[in-house]
């Protein structure tokens, strides 16, 4: 077993070993990998927090030794919680770990805080809808819910189609409290979309841009398209 971390600002994560493959997720500075394969130019990965899998750039892998890796994995983190911040020669975007309090970065608490969630969601308003991405300069949906939980003391999975079978039923929209996750339904009932409840009207989520809509039985309402956008399918509490 090999081990990497991530050098750079931001890094793609690929489906294949293709530069023409969909990029499924992104790395973070500093964040860990370990290495499950590889092929000309390319390295099979899975990231340490949440498991998820995909391909490399071969000369963006940085590899680091197996007591490098744990000592990094016993370090404690601290988290950008500005849009960017400038550190040691990079550009980071929030959401990012560091590995010493300096100053635009926090401490992620012990106990999931719904409200700390939700200060953080709004930071990243107006960022750029990415496929697979999870920074300020390019979001998916449930990359978005993943880093602003993380940022409150909640691990999340990387997809929408994970992150749904994480906490409680919430049976009616005027029990919806802040926080709450909403989740949206393709014409087979597949979770294809994920946003964060302000309250029991509104919602914070990545479409287009990182945006505030409203909810209603029928799913999200965007006024300036005036028409529902997602179909509403289910509603969970995190815990």
């Amino acid at each position: 077993m090999s081990y990497g971390i991530c050098d750079l600002s931001v890094m793609p994560i690929r489906k294949e070993a293709s530069h023409t493959s969909e990029m499924v997720s992104q790395l973070l500075y500093n964040e860990l990998y370990e290495v499950l394969d590889e092929k000309p130019g390319w390295y099979q990965i899975k990231t340490v927090e949440d498991q998820y899998e995909g391909w490399i750039q071969g000369i963006q892998h940085h590899e680091i030794s197996e007591q490098e890796f744990l000592d990094f994995k016993g370090k404690q983190r601290y988290l950008v919680d500005r849009p960017t911040l400038e550190y040691d020669g990079q550009i980071l975007s929030i959401g990012t770990a560091v590995y010493e309090p300096v100053t635009g970065t926090m401490t992620i608490p012990d106990c999931f805080t719904p409200t700390l969630m939700l200060d953080f969601a709004q930071k990243l308003l107006q960022a750029p809808y990415l496929w697979g991405g999870r920074s300020i300069f390019g979001i998916d949906c449930s990359g978005f819910v993943q880093l602003c939980s993380r940022a409150a003391g909640k691990l999340l999975p990387r997809d929408a189609s994970q992150q749904v079978n994480e906490g409680e039923l919430v049976y009616f929209l005027p029990e919806i409290q802040p926080g709450d996750l909403a989740f949206f339904g393709n014409e087979e009932s597949r979770i294809v979309h994920v946003g964060m409840m302000l309250d029991t009207e509104r919602i914070i989520h990545a479409s287009g841009k990182v945006r505030i809509d409203y909810l209603d039985q029928t799913g999200i309402f965007n006024k300036e398209r005036n028409e529902h956008t997602h179909r509403l399918q289910v509603i969970k509490r995190l815990n």
